[in-house]
């Protein structure tokens, strides 16, 4: 019977120090990773809710570049109607001079050289202003245009995650209503001085839903980049690990142990000497 006795409190006592050995083998891979959660075992709920939270953080980030990407197109779109606007100016301003009655249609036909230059020159900055291969103020980005484009600047697949970039109406010669003006004559230039101001108007429309777009998407950017920040505070406080409390319970778990090896040689030490004295009495 004592024999039975000793057996039953060596396999208690192994079984205590594979526990606490397992407990400390858990406290180290945490401390080494960082992380209270390593694998599913740990916490199956948290790591699939984390790795969610992962997913959604990249997207977010993700999201963020699309939208300065798209800030960086706007901008490109406003260098190019900034130009066209300059060269209008001009126009309006070589009319109004045309227009005096100190000069003749000979010195009048050499300013419409300039207005034929400067038309040619709006066609020109309108065919070429583009970004990465889409082009910007052509009508391509108009409101009506069959090329809707947007940029995506959310996480999920809404219409709410998704900001439309068609704001900018066709800024050629045509669609500004310049392309047939003529300040060779008087009567001419006189003319002309409507056509430049509507174009001007129109050009200036352009350029101020430019302008409400970058706001928009520098607020979206502002939005989504405090969206992700809350996302990866929500992970961290799934998986970053408490080094003080972890540190705690690996001491415990060290200690643990040791207290079992103790108990166990202590309990084979009592057990040798009770084998001992029945050996002893049997004898």
């Amino acid at each position: 019977m004592a024999v039975t006795v000793g057996g039953s409190f060596a396999t208690i006592g192994k079984n205590n120090i594979n526990s606490s050995v397992n407990r400390l083998g858990e406290s180290l891979s945490k401390l080494s990773s960082g992380k209270k959660i390593n694998k599913a075992a740990d916490n199956a709920a948290g790591l699939a809710i984390a790795e969610q939270l992962s997913a959604d953080i990249r997207s977010a980030n993700q999201a963020q570049r699309n939208i300065n990407d798209g800030v960086s197109m706007t901008r490109v779109a406003e260098g190019g109607l900034s130009e066209i606007s300059n060269l209008m100016s001009r126009g309006r301003e070589l009319s109004i001079q045309a227009a005096n009655g100190t000069l003749n249609d000979q010195q009048r036909s050499t300013l419409n050289q300039e207005i034929t230059a400067i038309k040619e020159e709006v066609d020109r900055i309108t065919g070429v202003t583009e970004f990465n291969g889409q082009k910007l103020i052509d009508g391509s980005q108009s409101s009506g245009s069959s090329n809707q484009t947007s940029i995506q600047a959310g996480i999920n697949s809404t219409s709410d995650d998704r900001i439309s970039t068609n704001v900018v109406e066709d800024s050629g010669t045509a669609a500004l209503g310049i392309d047939s003006v003529d300040i060779s004559t008087q009567a001419g230039a006189q003319s002309a001085l409507a056509s430049f101001d509507n174009a001007i108007a129109n050009v200036s429309a352009n350029r101020a839903n430019i302008g409400a777009l970058q706001n928009r998407l520098d607020h979206a950017a502002r939005n989504v980049g405090s969206q992700a920040e809350a996302l990866t505070a929500a992970k961290s406080q799934i998986m970053d690990l408490d080094y003080a409390k972890e540190s705690t319970n690996f001491s415990t778990n060290q200690t643990l142990n040791q207290a079992s090896i103790s108990a166990l040689q202590q309990g084979m030490s009592v057990q040798q000497g009770i084998v001992g004295a029945l050996l002893n009495v049997k004898g």
